[in-house]
């Protein structure tokens, strides 16, 4: 019975010694020259700062047990894959949409090629009579080469 009693003694003796090792205290002390000094006791010619308490790490080698961030509910991870699928939907319809719009324009500029290269009399404006004026050959050939300009940047040209 006494070969019991003093092993477990023993092994509340040694607890009681990791405990005092695992609350062990820091002081961050700063001596005559204002440089800070962390130590188990603030060394003679010193004054404390403060006490700096230190909480035992699960690894054991001195640095921060990582944190798992936490998990994301399936129904929270479905919502965003949701969004993001939404997001991307609403993007390709706005350049689909631009797209459209390019075409467009590309299309209205060849119809205009077409019609001055073609020589047909252009309209600019009416003057005061009511007559119409039409476009001068010079005009035409600035308008032929700006609109040519213009359908380099499309598509199938």
């Amino acid at each position: 019975m006494s070969f019991h009693f003093r092993k477990d003694f023993l092994i509340i003796i040694g607890l009681c010694g990791l405990a005092s090792i695992a609350q062990a205290q820091i002081y961050e002390c700063k001596d005559a020259q204002g440089r800070k000094i962390m130590a188990s006791r603030c060394p003679a010619g010193s004054t404390l700062v403060k006490e700096v308490e230190i909480t035992p790490v699960a690894n054991g080698l001195g640095a921060q047990p990582t944190t798992k961030k936490p998990t994301q509910s399936l129904w929270a991870k479905e919502i965003e894959f949701k969004e993001r699928q939404k997001q991307k939907e609403e993007q390709e319809a706005r350049e689909r949409d631009k797209r459209r719009a390019d075409d467009e324009k590309c299309y209205q500029d060849k119809k205009r090629l077409i019609t001055l290269e073609n020589g047909l009399p252009i309209i600019v404006r009416e003057n005061a009579q009511g007559e119409p004026i039409f476009m001068e050959d010079e005009k035409r050939q600035e308008e032929i080469k700006k609109i040519n300009q213009k359908l380099k940047s499309c598509r199938d040209n």
